[in-house]
């Protein structure tokens, strides 16, 4: 799974965007390749934390994580001591490493997440509903290695359609794309015709998968950690439409660093699309409290749509 966008175009035709060099993204994707050909002599475990420490050590510093978790700590928890703050600015990009590195190890991974421990009455309640044909939507956010439910549900004959978003570099995609649907299918990607595929396949009383914790300048202005976040409330509003069961999830990373919990929360009882969408923001906010360091901090979630049109 990858950011989801559920709500329609955002026309940002305004904004000059650069060109892609290709020869940039052709010396990523060989980069990329080359390092994990070095890894790939590791045991798994080693692998994995040596790509977190890669991202948190190199990759991290030059993409300007670390301004970014700051500015929202700071909105969020003005409050939170120096020392909570560091360690957050270490934990936020060695988790983003390991599921990067996780992803483009779909055997190995897939195997892992096999042992996760499923916990919750969602689980079951999912289960039923697919031995009637019901359409279920899960619901999460980027926590820990969200991919890990495609493994753990297609392992207890549930099919779990997800929406992915493709890679702006189109050699490194192609790899991408390869690896994430090895771990599971079926996959759509993000746009028009992979959202009605997606469509099609819950009508057909399937399960689909998609992570809500993106901001979304033409989403409801909802709270989120007692902040205004523009939310998507499209989960909800197909909910509804489909007569489907409304199900949050959650993946959490044990401490061993390679290892999952999967929690599967009852489902959100229906009432009006930003009802139901407050509620999906409130049970994540109370997850990510408990696991701060396995949340993508470095997401921009609380800005305004006003932000973009002031860059033009």
């Amino acid at each position: 799974m990858g950011k989801t966008d559920l709500s329609g175009k955002q026309n940002y035709s305004h904004i000059k965007v650069k060109k892609r060099s290709h020869f940039l993204d052709l010396g990523i994707y060989i980069f990329i390749r080359f390092l994990l050909r070095i890894l790939s002599i590791l045991p798994y475990k080693t692998k994995i934390a040596s790509g977190g420490l890669i991202y948190q050590k190199i990759i991290s510093p030059l993409s300007g994580n670390r301004r970014r978790i700051l500015d929202n700590l700071k909105l969020i928890f003005p409050d939170l001591e120096e020392r909570k703050r560091e360690e957050l600015c270490s934990q936020v990009p060695n988790n983003i490493g390991r599921t990067f590195f996780e992803l483009l190890s779909p055997n190995a991974f897939a195997k892992m997440a096999l042992s996760a421990k499923v916990s919750g009455p969602g689980f079951n309640i999912l289960k039923r509903a697919q031995d009637q044909k019901k359409p279920v939507i899960l619901v999460s956010g980027h926590l820990a290695n969200y991919d890990v439910v495609r493994v753990v549900l297609n392992a207890n004959q549930v099919s779990v359609g997800a929406l992915y978003k493709p890679m702006n570099n189109p050699y490194f995609n192609s790899f991408y794309e390869r690896c994430i649907k090895e771990i599971a299918k079926p996959l759509f990607p993000r746009g028009r015709t992979g959202m009605g595929n997606m469509m099609r396949y819950l009508s057909d009383g399937n399960v689909v998968a998609l992570l809500v914790d993106q901001y979304m300048s033409h989403g409801e202005p909802l709270k989120f950690f007692g902040h205004t976040a523009y939310t998507a409330t499209s989960a909800a509003k197909l909910a509804l439409k489909h007569d489907a069961l409304l199900i949050t999830f959650y993946v959490v990373r044990k401490d061993d660093g390679v290892n999952f919990d999967l929690v599967f929360e009852s489902p959100v009882k229906p009432s009006t699309p930003s009802e139901m969408t407050q509620i999906l923001n409130d049970r994540l906010e109370k997850q990510i409290r408990k696991n701060m360091g396995q949340w993508l901090w470095t997401h921009r979630r609380w800005k305004s749509p006003s932000a973009l049109l002031n860059r033009s």
